[in-house]
């Protein structure tokens, strides 16, 4: 069984999977700004969604790069999702 990370994990996968497709080509990124309204978050849910997104950056399932600043993300934008990420995605 799956724990509550992996959950919102696998939820912010599918939001920057969604975001992404909607993109054109030449502005192809979602940033935290983008994943909070698209999973209808409250603006206080802000450090636990960055702090997943760079999880997910450095476990190799999204590509793109992070914002950091008083010893905390501040914000990712991610310009893909890797295959792995593909993998967890679809479990």
């Amino acid at each position: 069984m799956a724990n509550p990370q992996d959950s919102l994990q696998v939820r912010v996968l599918r939001a920057v999977e969604e975001l992404l497709k909607e993109r054109p080509p030449d502005d192809h990124h979602a940033d935290t700004n983008m994943v909070l309204q698209r999973m209808r978050l409250e603006e206080a849910a802000r450090d636990e969604l960055n702090l997943c997104m760079s999880e997910l950056l450095a476990d190799g399932y999204l590509r793109g790069k992070e914002l950091r600043g008083d010893n905390k993300v501040l914000d990712v934008t991610v310009t893909a999702i890797t295959e792995n990420g593909r993998q967890l995605l679809w479990q």
